[in-house]
């Protein structure tokens, strides 16, 4: 999937740290964590068709 755009959010620096140790134990970029986690959360919530 090529990326064409940018979301920016604020959170706390404790959260960001979570999500870079995690990034990090997968052995992944911090962006491609979010990505991930975003698309499995919309695929559990979005309707059905």
């Amino acid at each position: 999937m090529k990326t064409d755009t940018q979301i920016c959010f604020r959170t706390t620096s404790e959260f960001k740290a979570r999500l870079e140790a995690q990034a990090q134990r997968e052995h992944r970029p911090l962006s491609n964590l979010i990505t991930k986690v975003l698309e499995e959360y919309l695929e559990q919530v979005e309707p059905k068709h």
